[in-house]
């Protein structure tokens, strides 16, 4: 008994020591860093087609210090001059330079973005001085504006014939504040529907939206199915941007 005691007495000795030892080493200066990650901000290498940017961002800590910790951000490139094509005159973008201290919530906006590549930097500090970085990466192509279609090839309003087969081809030019934030002209999509007399039913593209759709062969019945025929067509960039509907008709009399 008095043996199983002993042994009892050195196991809490050694016990006590290895705790005290690992608090001693903590108090030392054993610190983990921090976590940060985004869970709102351009994608790594993100093309956005907007002039805006809004960030959000969630921070951590193992060691819960943060409390006294600190929080900064860093826009890169802090000043970028360039020219806009639509103003007809130069404009600069100005951003504080370097590390700057945020307070608050872990939300962030910058606004009028020109068109160039971007890196937002996050920088959490903990209590004790360990810190972690994140960095969105995004480029800029602004675009609001919608494109223009210069012209459709359409058949005339009274063909010839009653029966015959068409190939409508459209043509149209992005706009944009800077040539680099244009669409080129084949990345330009397009969309038709061919509306024809009841009872027949339009045909539509497919898919919807293509590069390819930009030219198209139609062919009509009149002596079968006379009446009024009607293309309509629709153009896009790659910002999303419609441009208005463009229609071109005819019609076959029996």
């Amino acid at each position: 008994m008095v043996k199983n005691k002993l042994w009892l007495l050195v196991f809490v000795l050694l016990a006590g020591a290895l705790i005290w030892g690992c608090v001693e080493e903590l108090d030392q200066g054993s610190n983990n860093a921090p976590m940060v990650w985004f869970t709102r901000a351009p994608d790594d290498g993100e093309v956005i087609f907007a002039n805006a940017a809004n960030f959000e961002w969630v921070a951590t800590d193992w060691d819960d210090d943060l409390g006294m910790g600190s929080t900064y951000i860093q826009m890169e490139p802090s000043t970028v001059t360039w020219f806009d094509a639509a103003a007809d005159s130069e404009v600069t973008f100005e951003h504080p330079e370097g590390w700057i201290r945020h307070y608050g919530d872990n939300i962030y906006q910058v606004l009028d973005l020109p068109d160039t590549t971007f890196y937002f930097s996050v920088r959490v500090v903990d209590g004790r001085g360990a810190d972690s970085t994140i960095v969105s990466r995004f480029f800029v192509r602004y675009d609001a504006d919608f494109p223009v279609i210069d012209s459709v090839h359409c058949p005339p309003f009274k063909p010839p014939n009653p029966t015959f087969c068409h190939t409508y081809r459209m043509f149209a030019h992005d706009v944009a504040r800077t040539p680099r934030a244009a669409t080129p002209l084949d990345s330009l999509e397009y969309s038709y529907r061919f509306v024809r007399p009841a009872p027949l039913a339009a045909i539509e593209s497919e898919p919807e939206w293509s590069t390819e759709n930009w030219e198209v062969e139609m062919c009509v019945d009149g002596q079968t199915n006379p009446g009024e025929y009607k293309f309509r067509c629709k153009v896009r960039d790659r910002a999303g941007n419609t441009a208005p509907e463009y229609v071109c008709k005819f019609e076959i009399i029996k």
